[in-house]
């Protein structure tokens, strides 16, 4: 090769790497210059928080905005890390990041045309902490350049310092947080067990006693007595007198079982009635010396208190003959094979002879009638009635507080249901579970009840007793159904729900309400709550949807005009912007419970109007009322 040859060849070599050199510089100041402009026009990209400020949803912080870019702004080359940060004066909290990215960027995020620009959205939670209020959600994106993004990298100090990024400017997607789902009541419709103290309608208390065949000796150790328990249930007459007075009325009946000659059995049926005269006349002897002393009624003028009492009490004894009545119901729940055969005889043979003949000729059966019926159907019966309530609404509460031992467990329960102060009610419920720990009715009141006030964990302990007891009531299934709502348990809360509308309670298919609303559904909640006119949770509703007008209508016919009715009012006239309405309200609710007085102070939802005077000087002047 010549000279020249050698000349040109190394001229062409120098060219190729100039070429080179030149290319790769450029490419360097291409993607550094799209960076640095995009860095420039940052403010361009319009954020918008949905809703702003930020609002908490069922105890957590709902973190959602979107995101417009323009067109002709972001680089083929590059990818932006994006990740919000929650902070207020407790603490700091990273949220889950996301990217951006170019066209020419491969791997995960979201793809922006240059050419068109594009959108975005994002949504993270975080949990609600008392102090919140104040916080803001801020972000700042950090570009930078790739081939592909790094899915390694968990905040944006690591796109820095290892990626090389570059933060662009500081965007405040929210100022402040509304904590307004904390404001949906909880309190549902607890589903009380119905009382059964009447005090319209007369009571019986009975007791009755059993004989041989052909007898009208009482012996206490007959084993019929002793398998029905009839000297306890005698000497509870004598208890229930002591502890609730004089009966109105004291039946004594004597009764024969359908066998042996009619005219016999009428006689034994009188001597049986005069036998329990006879009890009940000592018996009355014994009451009336007790009730003496505890009146302090002297020696002499024993005899005159009696007659003053007894005079009262009207004494009637019947001789009821043969008892066809208690024949034919002790039958028909017994085990005979031929029950429906005797019963038929009975119906339709007026002729007591003929009757009596003919079941008598059903030998097999006899033999089992005169086992097992018969000896049911010799006795006597001692009725105390009382006709109207023995204690009045103020006697009953009074002995609720003072001495509830002395109550019955029926009439515990309807001091219960009359006292309009839940705490009180919770006390005489538990006093019931203490002493009438058999009855379900008294674990499930005294849960429903701590549910009322706010205490979830006794609320589980009472309704964990009643469900053990009662597992199929309908009144327990929707109170664990609260239960859930109230712990966070959504599943198992439509569980008991559903649970207890089979079992017909009206209260779960109102309560199903609550869990649209906790997790944000207002929409079906509404439709829900159709029949509904003045409810909390609907004033709720229609604020969450939008409709505050409405939304005050409602509270304004809320039966109870408590406190967070007026505070979820003075925050519907926030949103109208009426100042006049915000304060009045406030005022109120502060009065009722001085707790929201600094609530207030940090609620975002009446942030535009902290710092007026008009504002400041309403809160101050609370503490004058």
């Amino acid at each position: 090769m010549t000279i020249l040859e050698n000349a040109f060849l190394n001229i062409k070599n120098m060219k190729r790497t100039l070429f080179v050199l030149v290319t790769v510089a450029a490419m360097v100041l291409t993607s550094c210059g799209g960076l640095s402009k995009m860095k420039k026009n940052s403010n361009t990209i319009r954020y918008q928080a949905t809703p702003n400020p930020m609002e908490t949803q069922d105890g957590k912080v709902q973190v959602k905005f979107s995101g417009a870019i323009p067109a002709k702004y972001f680089d083929k080359n590059v990818a932006v890390f994006i990740q919000p940060v929650l902070n207020w004066e407790g603490g700091r909290i990273p949220l889950t990041p996301m990217q951006l990215k170019g066209e020419n960027v491969g791997g995960e995020g979201t793809t922006i045309s240059y050419t068109n620009g594009g959108r975005f959205t994002y949504y993270d939670n975080v949990t609600w902490r008392d102090g919140m209020e104040l916080a803001t959600v801020t972000l700042v994106p950090v570009g930078y350049n790739c081939k592909v993004t790094d899915d390694g990298v968990q905040f944006a100090s690591d796109v820095i310092n290892k990626l090389k990024g570059v933060e662009f400017d500081s965007v405040v997607l929210s100022d402040g947080i509304s904590n307004i789902s904390g404001l949906i009541s909880l309190q549902g419709n607890i589903a009380i067990a119905p009382q059964n103290y009447d005090k319209h309608r007369g009571t019986t208390v009975s007791a009755d006693l059993y004989y041989p065949v052909g007898q009208s000796k009482l012996n206490w150790n007959f084993a019929t007595n002793q398998r029905y328990n009839a000297k306890h249930n005698f000497d509870n007459l004598k208890e229930t007198m002591l502890r609730d007075g004089l009966p109105k009325h004291i039946n004594i009946t004597g009764w024969a079982s359908p066998e042996g000659e009619e005219s016999a059995n009428v006689g034994l049926s009188k001597h049986r009635a005069e036998e329990g005269m006879a009890l009940v006349n000592n018996m009355l002897d014994e009451v009336m010396r007790q009730m003496a002393e505890r009146a302090n009624v002297k020696a002499e003028d024993y005899e005159y208190y009696k007659y003053k009492n007894l005079k009262e009490v009207v004494i009637t004894s019947t001789a009821a003959g043969e008892d066809w009545t208690h024949f034919v119901t002790l039958v028909e729940n017994s085990n005979i094979e031929e029950r429906n055969a005797i019963i038929n005889v009975v119906e339709t043979q007026r002729n007591l002879i003929k009757r009596e003949q003919m079941i008598r000729n059903m030998s097999l059966v006899y033999r089992e009638l005169d086992r097992d019926i018969f000896p049911d159907l010799r006795r006597s019966q001692i009725a105390l009635f009382y006709p109207e309530a023995r204690k009045t609404d103020q006697e009953l509460a009074k002995t609720a507080t003072l001495t509830p031992n002395k109550l019955t467990f029926d009439e515990l329960m309807y001091a219960a249901y009359i006292n309009y102060s839940y705490p009180t009610k919770l006390k005489y419920y538990k006093w019931a579970t203490e002493n009438h720990s058999a009855e379900w009715a008294a674990w499930n009141n005294a849960g429903a009840t701590a549910y009322y006030l706010g205490d979830y964990s006794e609320t589980e302990r009472y309704l964990n007793v009643a469900k053990e007891m009662n597992p199929n009531n309908p009144c327990v299934l929707n109170n664990l159904g609260l239960l859930m709502v109230a712990q966070g348990d959504y599943s198992n809360a439509k569980y008991y729900f559903d649970e207890a509308i089979q079992e017909g309670s009206k209260e779960a298919e109102e309560n199903l309400i609550l869990l649209n609303l906790k997790r944000g559904n207002y929409e079906e909640a509404l439709e829900m709550m159709r029949k509904q006119t003045c409810t909390y949770n609907l004033a709720y509703c229609q604020l969450m949807t939008g409709n505050n007008g409405n939304a005050i209508k409602t509270l304004d016919c809320c039966l109870d005009q408590n406190a967070q009715v007026y505070y979820l009012r003075a925050i519907c006239y926030a949103r109208l912007d009426d100042f006049t309405g915000i304060v009045e309200n406030l005022k109120q609710a502060c009065i009722q419970d001085p707790s929201y007085k600094l609530k207030a102070k940090k609620d975002v939802e009446f942030k535009k109007y902290w710092d007026t005077v008009e504002f400041r000087d309403a809160l101050k002047g609370i503490e004058e009322y």
